[in-house]
C-alpha cells in the first residue's frame, strides 16, 4: 500500500507510479525501536510515519527547534539535543536503551557557530579533523555510536516512496540550450559532491552562477537569482558519487520551487531514484501552473538527446 503525506489528510496518492514503501532491507526486520535524529524540515516525520506502520517504535532526539508534530506521530516526549553536546546526546541514546537509529532532516553546520557549545569529545573529535566537511563528521560521529553498540540504519529504507524514477514531470520540456545547461551543471554538481562541497548546481547559458555549500540550498537560489537579473536558470541537484544512504540524501520539495520562482529560476534537475520529492504532486501542479520545467534524470544524455524520450 502506498503511504501517504504524514502531513495530509488526503486519500489522494502523492504522485503517479512513485516507489511504494517495502519493509526493511534484510537483516533489520527484528527492529523494533529507533532513536532518531530529527533535523528541520519534515522527512523527520516520514522516516517516523513510516516506522511506526512497521510497528516499530520511534524515540525522537530533536536538533533545533521543538516538533510538537513529531512528538505526537511517535507518542514519545522525545529529547531535545545540542550538535555539539556528542557526550549528553550519546548517553540520552543510551539511558533510552537505542540499538538502532535513523538520521533524517537538514542539520546545518553553521549551528555549532549560533550555538558553539561542544563538550571534550567533539573537541578532541575536531583536532582530528582536516576538514569540517559533512562526510568526515557524519563518518565520525557513525563510529562513535557503533562503538557504543548502536547501528545507523540507512534513512532510505524508511522512505522509499520518496524517490521518483527518470522521467519529465512537467507538461513543458526543455530546448537545446537549456538541455546544455542541465549536462553542464550536472557534471559540476557531481564534481562538489565528489568533493563533499555541496549537492546543488545553478547554471545559465553555459556558466555556474552559484554553488551551494554550508548556507543550503533555499540561499544558493536566491544568490543565483540575484546575480542573473532573475532572467532564468537551471538548477541541478545529485547525490554525491559515493553518496552514504544512511545521511544526506538530497531533498527537494515545494519550498524549493517556491524558492527558484522568486529567484526567476525556471527549470529543476534531479538526479532520478537517488533524489527525494516532497509533496511531488504539488510540486508538479506548482511547476505546470508556473511554466516550469521539472525534470528526474539519470543522466541528462548527449548533445541533441531530448527530455521528451522520458515522458509518461
Amino acid at each position: 500500500m502506498a503511504l501517504m503525506n504524514p502531513l495530509s489528510h488526503s486519500n489522494k496518492a502523492e504522485a503517479p507510479s512513485k516507489f511504494e514503501f517495502s519493509s526493511l532491507s534484510s537483516g533489520f526486520s527484528n527492529v523494533t525501536r529507533i532513536g532518531l535524529i530529527a533535523g528541520e524540515g519534515q522527512l523527520p516525520l516520514y522516516v517516523a510515519k513510516n516506522a511506526r506502520i512497521q510497528g516499530i517504535d520511534v524515540v525522537p532526539f530533536m536538533v533545533g527547534k521543538d516538533s510538537s508534530k513529531l512528538r505526537d506521530l511517535c507518542k514519545h516526549k522525545g529529547h531535545r539535543i545540542v550538535p555539539g553536546l556528542v557526550g549528553r546526546t550519546l548517553d540520552m541514546l543510551l539511558k533510552e536503551k537505542i540499538t538502532h537509529l535513523v538520521f533524517a532532516g537538514k542539520v546545518d553546520k553553521w549551528v555549532l557557530l549560533k550555538d558553539p557549545r561542544i563538550d571534550s569529545i567533539a573537541v578532541e573529535a575536531i583536532r582530528q579533523f582536516s576538514r569540517m566537511n559533512d562526510d568526515a563528521i557524519m563518518l565520525w560521529l557513525i563510529d562513535q555510536l557503533e562503538q557504543r553498540g548502536i547501528q545507523v540504519l540507512p534513512q532510505a529504507d524508511f522512505l522509499r516512496e520518496l524517490f521518483l524514477p527518470e522521467r519529465l514531470l512537467t507538461k513543458r520540456a526543455p530546448q537545446e540550450w537549456e538541455l546544455r545547461d542541465a549536462r553542464y551543471g550536472f557534471e559540476m554538481a557531481k564534481e562538489m559532491g565528489r568533493l563533499d562541497i555541496g549537492q546543488s548546481i545553478v547554471a545559465h547559458s553555459g556558466m555556474i552562477l552559484a554553488v551551494e555549500a554550508i548556507e543550503g540550498t533555499d540561499e544558493c537560489l536566491k544568490r543565483a537569482g540575484k546575480v542573473s537579473g532573475r532572467k532564468g536558470g537551471v538548477v541541478v541537484k545529485v547525490a554525491k558519487p559515493d553518496q552514504d544512504p544512511r545521511f544526506d540524501i538530497p531533498t527537494v520539495g515545494l519550498r524549493t520551487l517556491k524558492t527558484m520562482r522568486k529567484a526567476g529560476l525556471h527549470m529543476l534537475v534531479t538526479e532520478a531514484n537517488r533524489t527525494l520529492y516532497l509533496e511531488p504532486e504539488e510540486m508538479i501542479a506548482f511547476a505546470d501552473r508556473h511554466r516550469m520545467i521539472l525534470w528526474s534524470t539519470a543522466n541528462p544524455g548527449t548533445p541533441g538527446q531530448s527530455a521528451e524520450a522520458s515522458r509518461i
